[in-house]
Formats: structure tokens, C-alpha cells, sequence
């Protein structure tokens, strides 16, 4: 579970993988990739937790949650399904291009809140329960049990004995002490981080597997934030870091963590490429929740910084497979002869995710932006249903929600048409009326003219249409391309720009205080970005995190989305829910391709492609066959997969009147 919204800069991250034949990981020669097509689908098949309190110190008492512990009088979840496919096989290299490399490894603080941290680097770590994405129930994480207090104010956690850091070292409630530590020193620099934690006191360690923490206030989002979201990092290891000592210091470097993967500092080669290595020695890789997940011996990305070369490579076969961001490239560029023999599979793939939205963002804190009839008359000036026809091959629908295609979005959000006429009304009200020699606005003697930054070239087609109808009515829009590092820092650090194209990933739960929250406007580091203030929002942002009744917060949420949209912030564009890929047939994948919520690269709300795909030697050699005699098909899959939505109307067709399935 990630809690907060994910910049995703709009294709910064190009997901892309080095073909050719089976790579075995290190410290693990005899791994193979043949899928175990025997394997059984029974979930009663895997245990919950294998090896139960074997790792227990037996200093600790069964009750103080040592070995003998029964969980009476506490919570747990033994009866959730498999997760993964049970079918995977371990083993290979998966190598995948980055757009750019990423500004920071870090897990918290400046600049840290990227697709990539979310995707990557979070399977370095892991946190006391987890969510089953399919369900949205708690499951077993760090912890095998837990309790809510009556009050739901006060959580305790019992720590799976067995727990293990990559160092070896045992995980135990010291370590969530000191993680909760960590994250709330002042000297972190990640406002919005603590803002959520702050309603939290300090944890305590009842024992050595028994960790206890009081909510400060009610909020139906603390136990899902403190269990699902709060990285346990390893005492030992940060003694003598504080905040400013960690963003100094640890840039590209990780503490370790007791996830399935590491990543060292000899894995990382900067602005080059980044490898993360699964471990062999995972302290949980048998329970069930991990069959079938995190099959890749090693991910290996490296920078590939024009998105054209790396499609280039795919179809070359350097490439194993190619996430398409573009609609032209997707209707008008694979169709190639390998795509119709089978020998790279085609898929436009949907699912339940939440998509977040992607727009002009505006700073609202200085001129002219900080005025709302131009931020309104700047949206009323984005064509974009003829960039949809024109530029996209009607591939997407134009967005008006910060929620969209989810229960979230209001249908009473301004729909904002392409309407020259009331823009240049707008404009006129607010002083830009007379023009200068050249036929551009003006206002005491200087020209309308603003900055748009913008993280890929591939968008720019949409951006100079944009640009020629601004330049029609008066307008000059300079557009600026920069790297998807430094957009970030101009936007999240420093807040120098005017406008910029940007998107968010979306949230399972959403959590508007940490985007739309007035504390957080004129504070650097957080996703407030364009220094939104509003006391009605405020004071519904209160309201949300003390309703229990979902029903109830999804009318909250409602309001949000309209308050917010009518105060233009963002030149909101459009949504496509979908992900389209190629990828060369040589893998596994479970049904749906991923979890039911989950994008494609594991990001923000389940488990994506890297998670739960596999190398298949059997796969891998029929391709091998294919490619060196021409005259050979393989089967040719349909293109699009609806597995998730089916799965969805079926559970909406069998749930009771009047249920909430």
C-alpha cells in the first residue's frame, strides 16, 4: 500500500528489457525459468506462515508474542487468496530503460516521490501488514497479528519471529520505534510525511515482538497509514543518522530492508544504469502471500533517454518488452511482421487501478496565475478534442476529475469546452484588453507571455497545437523541456515555474490533505505544487479522515473534486484506462497480466508487471526458433485483456441487493 500520490512526470519511466537468453541471478546457479504448469491452485496448499516462530527468541514469552503465541484476542487473515501465480518460475534477468536516472534512491525525504522509489526501491523494504488488493483487506506482512482498540485509537502489532533484514538481523518493535523515529525528524525535509504522522504519538515497544502506537486523533486512515504504509527500517543500522545526515549521505545509498530484493552501492552506476538483486536468502519467499510474486533473479535498468531509440532496441530484439506511451506509436507503429507472427505479443490491458490525472499545472502563487480568470482562461484555451482526434487516434476521453473513472469523480465538475471567445472575456476582465504592434495582449505595456515546463519530447506535438492557439489570440507560451529530474525539483522542491505538464498517480484511498491542503501550500517537498488554499476543502479534509461510513467519504471526496476543479489549478487533459504493451513472447503472466489495482510497474497500488511476470525457458526457446527461421508463427494473443473488469461485474452481478461488493 503507498499512501501518498505518485509524480509520474508523464512517461519519465519507460519500461523496457535487454532480450536474448536465460541470465541467472547471483547465488542462484541452479534456478530455472520453466513455468511449473502442475503447480497447485488450492491456497490451503500455502501456508500462511511457514515455519511458524521458528526464528523465536526464546528469551520471549508466548505471551509477550514469542514462539507458542496463539493470536487469541487478536486479528489476522489466513483465508485471502493467492496473490501470484503459483505457476512462476524463478530465476532470469529482466532489464528495463529509464527516460532519465532517478534524482534520488531515498525513501523519504526531498525529491523521493517517484514511480520509480514506489516500483523499485519499496521491494527493498516491507511494512507490518499489507493489503490484498483484490479484497482491500489487511494480510500479514511483518506482522501476523493485530488489534484496534474499541476506540480505534490505540493499534497493536505482533512481529512474525522469523523476520529477518537483509543483514541478517532479526526485525523486531525497536525497529518500528526507531522507523517512526526517523520519519518525523524535522530535519527530513517531507512536510506532507509528517503531517500524516503527526497524528500519531510515539510508538512503544511492549517486547521484543509486541509494538503498541496511540493515535493522537480519530482518523479511519491511521491503522491502514501506520500498518501499510510506515517502512520498518533496521535500528541498528541508523544509529547516528538523523534527517539531514540521511538525505546527505544516503542519495544512492539504502539501508537495508526485509524485502525480497536488495540494492547495494556497487549496483548502482549513477546516471547510468541501477540493478536490484532478489535475495536468496528472503526470510518469507514460502508463505503464500509471495507465491508466484518477485520471480526475477535481477532487475537491471538502464538509461535509455530518448523514448524513439529504446522502441528502436525493442524491436531489434534488445529489448524485451516496450510499455507504448504514445497513441500514434500504438496505432500506427505495431503492426510490424514480429507482432504478427507472434513473436511479440500486443496487449492493451485494463484494469481497476486508480489512474490519477495528468494537466497543466498552475503556480498559483505568483503572477499572472495567481489570478483565477486567467488559470480558467488558460483551460478554456486547451483544445482537446481535437488533439484527442487529430494528435491521439481517439484513443483517450477528456478528463475533468482529480478521481477519475472511479466512485470518487463529480459529474458536476466544469466541463471547460474549447472556447477562444469567454477565455478572451476572462482575460479582458482581468486587464489583458489591448494589444501591442504585434497583435499580442498586453497589460500596463508588457506582453501576456508565460513558461510551460515539460519532462518528455513525445508530448510535444500536443503542447506546440497548444502553443499556436494561445500565439492566435494574443499570447506568447514558451515551452521549456527538461529533464524528468529537474521538472521535479522546479515543481515539488523549489516551486519555480509558471506552468508545467505534469500527472499523479492515483490512490486505493485517496488522501486529499497531502495534494489540497492549505498547510502545505507555501511548503517546499510535498504534492501541493501549485500552492492550493481553500477553508472548505480544509475543513472537508477534517471531516474525511473522522467518517468511517465509506459511502460517506465518497460524497467528501465528491466535494473535494468539485472545489478543487472550480478553482483551475490544473488544465486538466484526458484519461485512457488502459496500459499498452509488447513484449517478446518468452514470459508468464497470471491472469489480468497484473493485480486488479495495480499499474504495470508495481507502483502504487498492488503488484505490477516486474512483481508478477516470469522467464519461461520453454517460451524463451520457441522464440529462439522463431527468430532464426522466418517461416515460423507462434500463436498471436488477442490484443485487448478485460480479465479485471470482467472479474468486477461479475462480483458487482452476485453481491446481495443492497451490498457493497
Amino acid at each position: 500500500m503507498r499512501s501518498r500520490l505518485i509524480f509520474l512526470g508523464l512517461l519519465t519511466l519507460t519500461l523496457a528489457a535487454c532480450g536474448g537468453g536465460e541470465v541467472v541471478g547471483p547465488g542462484n546457479s541452479s534456478t530455472t525459468t520453466t513455468s511449473n504448469e502442475k503447480a497447485s491452485s488450492n491456497k490451503d496448499d500455502y501456508p500462511v506462515f511457514p515455519d511458524a516462530d521458528v526464528g523465536a527468541d526464546p528469551a520471549v514469552s508466548a505471551e509477550q508474542g514469542g514462539k507458542g503465541f496463539t493470536g487469541q484476542g487478536w486479528e489476522t487473515n489466513t483465508g485471502f487468496d493467492l496473490i501470484g501465480d503459483p505457476r512462476a518460475a524463478k530465476g532470469g534477468t529482466l532489464h528495463d530503460a529509464l527516460e532519465d536516472f532517478p534524482g534520488t534512491l531515498r525513501i523519504d525525504g526531498p525529491e523521493y516521490n517517484t514511480a520509480f522509489n514506489y516500483g523499485v526501491t519499496a521491494m527493498v523494504y516491507e511494512r507490518l501488514l499489507d493489503i490484498d488488493t483484490t479484497t482491500l483487506n489487511f494480510i500479514p506482512q511483518l506482522a501476523t497479528h493485530w488489534q484496534i482498540s474499541p476506540d480505534k485509537m490505540t493499534y497493536r502489532f505482533r512481529i512474525n519471529p522469523n523476520a529477518r533484514f537483509s543483514d541478517g538481523t532479526p526485525v523486531t518493535a525497536q525497529d518500528v520505534v526507531a522507523s517512526f523515529d526517523f520519519i518525523m525528524d524535522k530535519s527530513l525535509q517531507n512536510p506532507s510525511t509528517q503531517m500524516t504522522y503527526a497524528k500519531f504519538e510515539r510508538p512503544v515497544a511492549e517486547s521484543k515482538y509486541i509494538v503498541s502506537v496511540k493515535s493522537k486523533v480519530l482518523n479511519w486512515r491511521n491503522f491502514l497509514y501506520f500498518s501499510s504504509d510506515l517502512k520498518v527500517l533496521p535500528a541498528a543500522s541508523m544509529k547516528g543518522i538523523n534527517g539531514e545526515k540521511y538525505i546527505k549521505e544516503y542519495n544512492y545509498k539504502l539501508l537495508p530492508g526485509s524485502g525480497p530484493y536488495t540494492i547495494k552501492e556497487e549496483d548502482i552506476k549513477k546516471g547510468v544504469s541501477i540493478s536490484a538483486r532478489r535475495r536468496p536468502d528472503y526470510w518469507n519467499a514460502k508463505a503464500r502471500m509471495n507465491v508466484g510474486v518477485y520471480n526475477f533473479d535481477e532487475l537491471q535498468y538502464s538509461v535509455v533517454r530518448d523514448e524513439n531509440l529504446a522502441f528502436e532496441k525493442f524491436k531489434k530484439g534488445e529489448l524485451d518488452f516496450f510499455v507504448v506511451g504514445t497513441a500514434q506509436q500504438w496505432v500506427q507503429q505495431t503492426d510490424f511482421d514480429n507482432v504478427k507472427r507472434g513473436l511479440i505479443q500486443k496487449r492493451k490491458i485494463y484494469n481497476s487501478q486508480p489512474w490519477g490525472f495528468s494537466g497543466f499545472a498552475f503556480n498559483a502563487r505568483r503572477a499572472p496565475f495567481n489570478d483565477i480568470r486567467l488559470r480558467k482562461a488558460f483551460t478554456l484555451l486547451v483544445n482537446r478534442p481535437l488533439m484527442i482526434e487529430k494528435l491521439a487516434f481517439n484513443e483517450y476521453v477528456q478528463n475533468n476529475s482529480f478521481f477519475p473513472a472511479s466512485v470518487y469523480e463529480n459529474p458536476n465538475n466544469p466541463k471547460n469546452p474549447y472556447d477562444p471567445e469567454a477565455a478572451l472575456k476572462l482575460l479582458a476582465e482581468a486587464g489583458w484588453k489591448d494589444r501591442d504592434s504585434q497583435g499580442r495582449l498586453v497589460k500596463n505595456g508588457e506582453p501576456l507571455a508565460v513558461e510551460l515546463l515539460y519532462p518528455t519530447p513525445t508530448f510535444q506535438k500536443y503542447l506546440t497545437l497548444y502553443q499556436e492557439d494561445l500565439r492566435k489570440i494574443g499570447i506568447t507560451l514558451n515551452l521549456r523541456l527538461v529533464t524528468p529530474e529537474t521538472a521535479f525539483k522546479l515543481q515539488n522542491g523549489d516551486r519555480q515555474f509558471q506552468m508545467a505538464y505534469t500527472g499523479w498517480g492515483g490512490l486505493l484511498f485517496p488522501n486529499p490533505e497531502t495534494s489540497f491542503h492549505s498547510m502545505l501550500a507555501d511548503q517546499k517537498d510535498n504534492n501541493n505544487i501549485t500552492g492550493f488554499k481553500n477553508a472548505r476543502v480544509d475543513e472537508l479534509c477534517k471531516q474525511y479522515d473522522v467518517t468511517f461510513d465509506p459511502q460517506e467519504r465518497i460524497r467528501i471526496i465528491r466535494e473535494i473534486d468539485g472545489l478543487v476543479a472550480n478553482e483551475y489549478h490544473y488544465a486538466l487533459l484526458w484519461t485512457g484506462p488502459f496500459t499498452r504493451v509488447l513484449y517478446w513472447n518468452e514470459f508468464g503472466a497470471p491472469k489480468g497480466y497484473w493485480s486488479k489495482t495495480g499499474d504495470y510497474f508495481g507502483a502504487g497500488n498492488g503488484f505490477g508487471l516486474l512483481q508478477m511476470w516470469w522467464k519461461d525457458s520453454a517460451k524463451a526457446a520457441e522464440l529462439d526458433a522463431a527468430r532464426r527461421d522466418s517461416s515460423k508463427k507462434l500463436e498471436v494473443g488477442p490484443v485487448e485483456d478485460r480479465y479485471w473488469l470482467d472479474f468486477d461485474a461479475k462480483q458487482r452481478a452476485s453481491a446481495p441487493a443492497g451490498g457493497n461488493k
